[in-house]
Parts: structure tokens; C-alpha cells; sequence
């Protein structure tokens, strides 16, 4: 009896080892073309933006001629244009963290290309323009909602600086004075602001206060004899600790996704190890740029695209350390895609990905559902376990009552747990919630944790507004995420038992 308990140990071992245990894997569940040439249209679509609740996209759809504002529903319905121009054009379109405006640029090729910054209601009403200076661009909105950063452009010295206004065009402040510095990015708490400076020979990753001061910059790229290196794209974590980055430092003309901590120190390619430090061939992924890097919401995962020109890329997912890389799209082993993707984000619950495909020409936009595929895990158990029959998730949402919820906190951006699930950050409308009491909880780095509870009604919208506190002793980042050693899973359980059993087996042959 007791030999057959150990045979069984044994072949539980190869079986674990065989299906490569480890944890749920990130899987593409299928594409949608929502907007543009692929869906369509005879025009081009891109620069796509969720607003902040999730329900809808807004877009640039362009002819020859000129581009427009339009929005439409989160799954490509009721396409509708926002903004009708003559042959001018719109960039820069970003929504209120509230969502109930939009900021965008107005281009006029027939004024030298002039570009001011305009603000309007969701719907399109109320059309305002914000600046007159005929310069300004890349607009960015305070977490808060109450300011705007942007750039200038010195038409006459070809430098560029930041500026900064409160969202109706008043107060407008410079808070830069160099060569070359643009596109603003707000950390969460909307107290800091990191940008990219061509100040000086390698251009690099800075951050400011808010109000211009207190400025640092992440130790610049070496310059070779070879090839000159820089920085750009800054990226905040959801929390605020990291920055996502990409860099020429390591590879002059080919682009890598680095990480550093908010106090610039410590920066760390999760894309180097691909190459394994090597040269490839042209052809090989390995040599590719990887670019496009976009937060989980959570800031768990991060998305990135991977392609060496316009005519071949890939989508990729990986945590937020740089392990366990997945190639979304196309999936490993079919038809290389031709065509190149851009403007990668996701969406604020984190199940899908919007992005722009370029192909022949033209542009479109493109939704990927995710999914999760977990590996098979055979209990170490000699005995069977019965599970009662679960009903899957969507035909339970399907079957029982749900109701919605409305998630306000001040100051915006604070993470949302219902019942210890993560759902997204504030402000934040929440469907299909289950009818009955739930926990709530808010959370934000720097702020003591806010809990409620909340009855959800059955086809009922239920609000919950939140003021969190500063916490008492504020929260220490270190340089260098701490990692905590994972309790030993079943790979170790099945390798112990394999070695119990071995050695019983060799001391009963003695």
C-alpha cells in the first residue's frame, strides 16, 4: 500500500513539472476594429481616450483636408462629431479627470500652422479657446481638474517651455526657461510635474513642483563618439512612486522601456534581458524597439509594443517588474501582423486595451478584450476534492439582480475596492454591481485608507463621495521596490514529495 501512495507521489511530481505551474496568464480574447478605415470609414481615426468612467472614446477622425473631435460608446456605437472645422486641424485631445469636458488644439494651416488650446463640455457645447498666443500645444490636465499644463512653442527661437493656467485660461504662468522642453506630465497627486528637456546634448527625464520649482533630472544618457542617447515619454505610476520611461541608453537607435523610482534614482531597463544582453539580426524580435509602454490601472501590468519599423509590431504584457512577458498580439507562432500600433492605453477597469493600428496608409482604432488563463494545478492531495458546480461569471451577472455605483474622492485618483476587488480609481461609474451591502474601500498613497459600506439597489444608482485624510506620518517610497520572497508553491511541494519518495525507495532497495 504504502509503495503505491509513493508511485502516485512520483507521478503527481511529473504531471506538476509537465504543466509548468505558475500563475494565471494574460490572454488576448479578441480584437474589434471600433473606428476608422478597418471598421469602415473611408477616413482615418487615432489618438484614441477613454473617458475617466469608462463608457466612452474619444477620437481624431481626419480627410486630406482636416481632422475633427468626435466621441462614441465604449464598444464603436453612436459615433458622434464633436467639432467641425474647415480645413484645420485637432491634436491633443484629453478628457477632465471628471469627465465632463475636453481639451484639444486647434491647427491652422493657413496661419503657419498656428496651434491654441480649446476647451469644451463632453457633448461638444460651450466651445471655448483657452490661449490666443497661436503656440500652444500638448494640453494636460491637474488631477484635480482646476489646472492646465501646456506647451509653447518660441516660433521665433524654436525653443519650447511649459506653462501652466487655471482650466478656464486664466492666471497663465511659465514655469520653465530653456531649449526644447515639452510635453507635461502630472504625477497622481498633481503635485509634481515630469517632462523632457533638450537642454542640453543627451536629452533626459525631468520633474518640477507644480509651481515650477525644486526641479531634478534623471542622470543623463552617456554620450558616445557613436551615436547621441536620450529619454522621453515619462509616465507615472498609478501611485506616483515609479516612472515609466523609454531610452536610447543602451542601444543607440533602438529603444528600450526603463523604470526609475519618483526621486529619479535607480533606473532599470524590464526589457533588456529580451536581448539577453546580445546583438541579433535584423529579423530577430530580440533586436526590436520596445515602446509604448501603458499602466495597469492597479499598476500591476504593463503593456508595451514591440516592432523595428511602421510595417511589422507585436503587443505585448508584462508585470510591473519586467517579468513574465506575454506576446498579446499576434500570438506567438502565427502570421507576423503588418501594421504598427500606437497610442496604447488601457482602459480604466483594465480589461481592455485601446489602441490605434496603422496599415496601408491608414489609420484605425482597435479594442482588445483580456482574459486570464490560469494552468492547470493539481492539488497535492491523494484523495479527490469535490467542488460544488460554480456558475460562470457572466451568466451570473446575467441571472441576478445588479444595480450601479457612483465612486467621487477628494483628492481624485484614489484606488476603489469593492469587497477587496479592485475595480478602478475615482471618479469612477461602476455597472453591474450585485444587489446587497458592500464594503467599500479608497485608497491613496500618502492618505489613511477611507471605508464604507454601500446597500446596491437593483437597477439603481447608488453615489459615494469620499474625503480622504493625509495620513499622520507620510508614506516612505523606497529607491528600489523591497521584493517580498513568495511562500514556496506547488513547484517546491511537488519537488519535496519527488525527493521524500526517492529516497524511501533507494533506503527499502538497501
Amino acid at each position: 500500500m504504502l509503495k503505491r501512495i509513493i508511485a502516485i507521489l512520483v507521478l503527481v511530481c511529473i504531471v506538476g513539472a509537465s504543466f509548468g505551474l505558475g500563475s494565471g496568464t494574460v490572454t488576448n480574447e479578441g480584437l474589434d476594429y471600433v473606428a476608422g478605415h478597418k471598421s469602415g470609414y473611408s477616413n482615418n481615426a487615432y489618438s484614441p481616450r477613454w473617458s475617466p468612467n469608462g463608457t466612452k472614446i474619444a477620437y481624431i477622425r481626419d480627410d486630406t483636408k482636416k481632422s475633427d473631435v468626435w466621441v462614441m460608446d465604449a464598444n464603436g456605437s453612436n459615433r458622434t462629431q464633436l467639432t467641425e472645422n474647415d480645413d484645420i486641424t485637432v491634436s491633443g485631445v484629453e478628457w477632465s479627470p471628471d469627465g465632463t469636458k475636453i481639451a484639444y488644439c486647434i491647427r491652422d494651416p493657413k496661419a503657419g500652422y498656428s496651434s491654441n488650446i480649446w476647451v469644451m463640455e463632453s457633448d461638444g457645447n460651450n466651445k471655448t479657446q483657452l490661449t490666443t498666443d497661436r503656440r500652444s500645444y500638448y494640453p494636460a490636465w491637474s488631477p484635480e481638474g482646476t489646472k492646465i499644463a501646456y506647451s509653447i512653442r518660441n516660433i521665433a527661437g524654436g525653443d519650447n517651455n511649459i506653462w501652466i493656467m487655471d482650466s478656464d485660461g486664466s492666471n497663465k504662468t511659465q514655469l520653465t526657461s530653456g531649449w526644447n522642453i515639452y510635453k507635461p506630465v502630472w504625477n497622481p497627486e498633481g503635485t509634481e510635474i515630469a517632462y523632457v528637456s533638450y537642454a542640453t546634448a543627451n536629452p533626459s527625464i525631468r520633474i518640477m513642483d507644480s509651481d515650477g520649482g525644486n526641479t531634478r533630472e534623471l542622470d543623463r544618457p552617456k554620450l558616445t563618439s557613436l551615436s547621441y542617447r536620450f529619454d522621453k515619454d515619462p509616465n507615472w505610476s498609478p501611485d506616483g512612486s515609479e516612472i515609466l520611461f523609454v531610452s536610447q541608453r543602451d542601444r543607440p537607435g533602438n529603444w528600450d522601456i526603463l523604470v526609475v523610482s519618483s526621486n529619479l534614482s535607480n533606473p532599470t531597463s524590464l526589457t533588456k534581458e529580451m536581448r539577453y544582453g546580445k546583438t541579433y539580426s535584423y529579423t530577430d524580435i530580440r533586436s526590436y524597439s520596445y515602446i509604448n509602454p501603458a499602466w495597469h490601472p492597479d499598476g500591476s501590468k504593463i503593456a508595451f509594443t514591440v516592432g523595428i519599423s511602421e510595417g511589422n509590431s507585436f503587443i505585448w504584457i508584462m508585470e510591473a517588474n519586467g517579468s513574465n512577458k506575454v506576446q498579446l498580439y499576434p500570438e506567438e507562432g502565427t502570421t507576423i501582423f503588418e501594421g504598427y500600433f500606437y497610442d496604447l492605453v488601457w482602459s480604466p477597469d483594465g480589461s481592455k486595451l485601446l489602441f490605434t493600428v496603422k496599415k496601408d496608409n491608414r489609420n484605425s482604432i482597435c479594442i482588445m478584450k483580456l482574459g486570464k488563463t490560469i494552468s492547470p494545478t493539481p492539488a497535492p492531495s491523494l484523495m479527490p476534492t469535490l467542488t460544488p458546480t460554480q456558475t460562470p461569471a457572466a451568466t451570473a451577472i446575467a441571472t441576478q439582480e445588479v444595480g450601479h455605483l457612483e465612486v467621487i474622492s477628494t483628492p481624485v485618483g484614489a484606488g476603489i475596492y469593492i469587497d477587496d476587488d479592485y475595480k478602478g480609481v475615482t471618479p469612477l461609474a461602476i455597472s453591474n454591481v450585485s444587489v446587497g451591502n458592500h464594503s467599500i474601500r479608497l485608497t491613496k498613497q500618502g492618505y489613511d485608507d477611507w471605508t464604507t459600506s454601500e446597500d446596491i439597489k437593483a437597477e439603481e444608482t447608488s453615489s459615494v463621495a469620499a474625503t480622504l485624510l493625509e495620513a499622520a506620518t507620510p508614506t516612505m517610497t523606497p529607491s528600489v521596490p523591497v521584493k517580498t520572497p513568495s511562500p514556496p508553491g506547488f513547484e517546491t511541494i511537488f519537488a519535496i514529495a519527488g525527493l521524500l519518495a526517492v529516497a524511501y525507495l533507494m533506503r527499502k532497495k538497501k
